[in-house]
């Protein structure tokens, strides 16, 4: 028995199909962007009404900009803490431990700054948005919300974290001067 193919005919029709199929499923949501009709659930969020997802928005954007404002604090912080540590060298203290904790706050911070630029790119990209700042796209909208805000969740912990641990290092190193008036940690060995 002889098998023979499909037409070509036959498959420019299925192709066809299958564009417009994948076209309808993209344009569907965008049409119910407006609230013209139930609105889609987004995943991680729920069904939203677009009114709130702007308020998010608006929200995330000032979340970042305080979250910048912190990071100018933190480089004032980070410089003085190295004028501590001059002047403490100066007076002939051991600062090695007050050194570890400001590089290690300083690359925090960097880190920090690095999650922050991703949390800004998510925010302020208008992947399902429109210039107006009014939802474009649920999905997309959705999708940038969750993720700046994961973004900016990350770089605040770190920040906060980076400021506690530099806070412990420098109560530890006061309490251990404190202890010891006298002698210089560095030339004993403690």
């Amino acid at each position: 028995m002889k098998m023979s193919l499909p037409s070509t005919n036959i498959i420019i029709r299925a192709f066809s199909v299958l564009i417009v199929i994948a076209v309808l499923l993209t344009a569907v949501p965008a049409v119910y962007a407006d609230g013209s009709g139930p609105l889609t659930p987004i995943p991680g969020l729920g069904r939203l009404p677009n009114s709130t997802l702007v308020l998010m928005h608006k929200n995330e954007g000032t979340w970042f900009n305080d979250l910048q404002s912190l990071f100018v604090e933190a480089n004032t912080l980070s410089g003085t803490f190295q004028s501590l540590i001059d002047a403490e060298t100066k007076r002939g203290k051991d600062v090695l431990d007050l050194k570890d904790a400001l590089a290690t706050f300083n690359s925090e911070i960097t880190a920090s700054k690095e999650i922050h630029a991703l949390a800004g790119t998510n925010i302020y990209s208008l992947v399902g948005w429109k210039a107006t700042g009014d939802v474009r796209d649920r999905l997309a909208a959705g999708a940038s919300l969750l993720d700046g805000r994961s973004a900016l969740k990350d770089a605040h912990f770190r920040l906060s974290d980076a400021i506690v641990i530099l806070r412990k290092s420098f109560v530890l190193w006061r309490a251990n001067i404190i202890r010891n008036p006298g002698t210089n940690p560095a030339a004993v060995g403690g």
